[in-house]
């Protein structure tokens, strides 16, 4: 069994373990029985956040009383270490609040008494309702002889309901009708009163009834209500049913101590037997302190400074409490905000900004290849050329470059005289106005000389064959690393890998509603759950435009669908490659890039992308998966490039598209330097003859020949079938012709039939692509474009 086998063997046995030895340990806040945050919100845009803190009594009743002595002080940490001044969040608010109680408050408000102590009530419920949710409170209303429907306590009805309507009080009436209601059961106390349709439904919540009075039941000895003992006996005997629903009872009578009446009695019964509490004065905190002993009492806000970046990192934030000089409290809670790929900036650009901004990045950095590849390493070369090679002739039996110079121009035959410049580039020497126009070659070029030849065409520097043979394979890799971070960055704030999550939450056997889910999202969300689609756009948008190269002269729709499929295939395989990454550093415990594991997820997607762009290619597969080897270190480089900004307070998505493309041209150009340096047509034989490419690009680029190649019997054809002795072919059989860039075929005689296609009639042309094959005889062409 190879090392290969044996490495599979044991990723596979990790994850299929379980892993639970090796499951993150979430550091809790440290425990405070004088102050504890509960938990953090963050405002959409993360400027401004909120701490829900519980504080103990003796705290709460310093800040009630004003006391200039309490200060609190926050510190934030990012991984243990302190945050620099500069970017420290600054506390701005102390906010009474209650949170996470699951409360159904009904309030019943009494409008029989006077304007002074209806603003009490009022006053009272705007208290309570700045403490709880919008629909967490319902008010009714205590009137003359009725009672109100229940609404919902909003700022209108706040506003314009709570007017005096002095008269009788059916006080037991009132609060049998509302139990009723509260309990969902149709209420008779109040025929003509509507019911309210709303409040009886939330009843999963825990249901709460207040009731705001003075009590007042009799008018001096005769009771308001007619029914005033039977309703008091129905108080009584629905307290053994209505348990489950605490009722408070705040008494707004003014009296003298130790009075008391008939109703004060009855509702401290009432309020005991339900487990609520009867006051004489409203306190909110001592109603709510009843129902959850983990409620938040105060609401910390704070303001992020500008420009303070989070990457998912740990941050921890800790508050302290002073009196005085002296620490009296402290707790500090954790969190996770933003990620690597994705981070929050405060008051940052917006994606829009940063994509326009890194494409004009990506567009200048195009230029700049395209100048350093066009003019400026061409013209270096041609510097070098002139001054290695080219010459003045001095006379008879010169010599350069260790080359005897003979006495005429190989090209035009002239003799050269004295001074004239000379081109000495290989035994053929030329004039420099005949290597020019020659185009810059050996006239045996491609035949009888191998390094007679140094494109750059000065009268036009724009000449794409000036260029650089990297230079498409460069601009091809630039412009993949631009489009793939453009479709990255564009989709990354909104991108979450469900498939990754839910492959987490099934190693560590954990419910996906659980906090120990969400402790393992924090954990390894902000820097796994972005890398499967790092990949997919890498091998997508990679394998699209290198294939473009590699895939020329064939017929369009057939190349464009190749391209896509190939496309697809690298981008797949890419996602899976990174995707298998993330589990491994799961199950591994790495919630950090770790290079025991960080090549992995690069050598596969790079073999993969490199298999996609070379397939049907005549590209050396061999010769490919070097370059593919020599790519993961442009991949690592790239990632490590912007590693060291991850911990400062600056931008790096433009350094992650900086090391998209570097990765995408150090892969482009590892492919290229595999792969053969120039286009050329050749037409492959095969029948009669022993198999064979025939270079017909050497005919096609000396202008002599018009840039055509003719196919016969007779002697004077540039490609003379002697070797088919019993086919009828005729001595100028077909031509092949090169028109505007394109190659032809042309049948001047009958004979010449394309493969699967009827036979071309004299006189007619047909386009040849990469890949076209026809017959001539009993020999079959097969035209094919390839590099050496």
């Amino acid at each position: 069994m190879n090392i290969y086998k044996i490495s599979l063997l044991l990723v596979l046995a990790l994850i299929l373990s379980g892993c639970k030895d090796l499951m993150p340990i979430r550091e809790n806040y440290k425990e405070d029985n004088n102050l504890n945050i509960l938990d953090l919100e963050f405002e959409p845009k993360y400027k401004n956040f909120h701490a829900n803190v519980k504080l103990n009594d003796s705290i709460v009743a310093l800040l009630l009383l004003n006391d200039t002595t309490i200060k609190f002080h926050v510190e934030e940490y990012m991984q243990n270490n302190l945050l620099d001044p500069r970017t420290q969040p600054k506390l701005v608010n102390i906010q009474k609040k209650i949170t996470n109680l699951n409360l159904n408050i009904l309030t019943l408000v009494d409008l029989t008494l006077d304007s002074m102590k209806i603003e009490n009530q009022k006053q009272a419920i705007k208290e309570l309702k700045e403490l709880l949710p919008p629909d967490n409170l319902h008010i009714a209303f205590i009137k003359n002889q009725t009672v109100s429907e229940t609404l919902p306590a909003t700022d209108y009805v706040l506003a314009n309901y709570f007017q005096a309507d002095p008269g009788k009080k059916y006080l037991y009436r009132s609060i049998l009708s509302k139990i009723d209601e509260i309990k969902g059961s149709m209420s008779t106390y109040f025929p003509n009163a509507q019911q309210d349709t709303t409040f009886k439904h939330l009843t999963s919540k825990q249901n709460v009834l207040i009731i705001l009075s003075d009590g007042k039941v009799y008018n001096q000895d005769m009771p308001l209500d007619p029914d005033h003992f039977a309703l008091q006996r129905k108080i009584i005997q629905e307290s053994d049913s209505i348990t489950q629903i605490p009722i408070f009872y705040i008494n707004l009578e003014t009296k003298e101590h130790g009075q008391t009446n008939e109703a004060e009695t009855l509702m401290q019964f009432l309020c005991k037997k339900t487990n609520g509490k009867y006051l004489n004065s409203y306190d909110q905190t001592v109603i709510l302190n009843l129902f959850d002993k983990q409620y938040a009492n105060y609401c910390f806000s704070f303001i992020n400074p500008a420009q303070k970046i989070y990457r998912g990192k740990k941050h921890t934030l800790q508050l302290n409490c002073y009196q005085g000089d002296k620490l009296i409290a402290s707790d500090n809670i954790n969190y996770y905000v933003g990620s690597i790929y994705n981070p929050v900036i405060i008051n940052g650009l917006t994606t829009l900004q940063v994509i326009l901004q890194g494409s004009l990045f990506g567009i200048l950095t195009l230029v700049l290849f395209y100048i350093i590849f066009q003019f400026i390493t061409p013209c270096f070369h041609y510097l070098v050329f002139r001054k290695k090679y080219v010459t003045r002739y001095i006379g008879k039996n010169m010599s350069y470059n260790g080359i005897l110079v003979g006495p005429d121009c190989y090209y035009c035959k002239a003799p050269f005289e004295i001074g004239d410049k000379i081109v000495v580039k290989c035994q053929h020497v030329l004039h420099q106005s005949c290597w020019e126009e020659n185009e810059y070659k050996c006239p045996e070029y491609g035949r009888n000389c191998k390094t007679g030849r140094l494109y750059y065409n000065r009268k036009n520097l724009f000449d794409q064959h000036n260029a650089s043979f990297y230079l498409s394979w460069i601009i091809s890799g630039a412009i993949a690393g631009l489009v793939a971070w453009i479709c990255f960055t564009a989709n990354a704030h909104s991108h979450e890998n469900f498939f990754l999550i839910n492959i987490i939450q099934l190693m560590f056997g954990v419910n996906p509603d659980s906090p120990q889910a969400a402790v393992l999202m924090e954990e390894y969300g902000s820097h796994l759950y972005l890398l499967p689609f790092y990949g997919l756009n890498i091998g997508f948008f990679l394998t699209f435009f290198l294939s473009l190269l590699t895939s020329h002269g064939r017929w369009l729709w057939k190349r464009i669908l190749l391209v896509v499929a190939k496309a697809i295939v690298g981008g797949l395989f890419s996602y899976l490659s990174f995707l298998l990454g993330c589990i491994i550093s799961i199950t591994l415990n790495f919630n950090n890039n770790s290079f025991l594991v960080d090549w992995i997820p690069w050598m596969l997607s790079g073999f993969v992308i490199t298999l996609a762009v070379t397939y049907g290619t005549d590209i050396k597969l061999k010769k490919a998966l070097i370059g593919a080897v020599i790519s993961i270190i442009f991949g690592l480089s790239s990632m490590y490039l912007w590693t060291f900004a991850f911990n400062s307070q600056i931008d790096t998505r433009e350094f992650l598209l900086l090391s998209y493309i570097i990765y995408c041209v150090g892969f482009a150009i590892s492919v290229a330097t595999t792969c053969p340096k120039s286009e050329r047509y050749f037409l492959r034989v095969e029948g009669p003859i022993k198999e064979m490419d025939i270079a017909i690009y050497k005919w096609m680029n000396n202008r002599i020949r018009n840039k055509r190649i003719t196919i016969g019997k007779s002697v004077n054809c540039d490609l003379q079938m002697s070797w088919d002795l019993t086919s009828k072919i005729a001595p100028l059989q077909a031509e092949i012709r090169m028109i505007n860039g394109n190659i032809y075929l042309f049948a001047t005689e009958e004979g010449v039939s394309m493969v699967d296609k009827k036979p071309l009639k004299p006189n007619t042309k047909k386009r040849l692509y990469h890949g076209t094959k026809f017959m001539i005889g009993k020999t079959l062409f097969t035209y094919i474009e390839k590099d050496l």
